[in-house]
């Protein structure tokens, strides 16, 4: 009897910690596959190195390799491979539907 529980502690915490750590971490990683995947010309995204910019090209390549983007950084055109994008952001009607959007003034 008492083997049966000394067994049973490493299984609990085998999947304690699946669930606490590496199951979050594999839903964010398939919700930013998933971003990357739907993103269209005139998304705003969030670049890894933290600049906001608009994506004006999509280039896929003929042969297999990384998509490339072009983004408009404010009257600058930069390449840029879609691992270089953090985050694609909320569109701004779809953000004023769900109500996310912050007033003025408040925070």
């Amino acid at each position: 009897m008492i083997w049966v529980l000394a067994l049973s502690y490493p299984a609990v915490i085998a999947v304690l910690f699946y669930f606490a750590f590496l199951r979050p971490v594999q839903q964010d990683r398939a919700r930013q596959r998933r971003d990357l995947a739907d993103l269209q010309i005139g998304d705003e995204v969030l670049t890894q190195a933290g600049f906001i910019a608009i994506v004006k090209e999509i280039r896929v390549p003929e042969e297999r390799g990384p998509t490339e983007l072009v983004l408009d950084l404010g009257g600058f055109d930069v390449r840029a491979y879609t691992s270089a994008i953090a985050h694609r952001l909320p569109r701004a009607e779809r953000a004023i539907r769900e109500g996310t959007v912050v007033e003025q003034g408040q925070r």
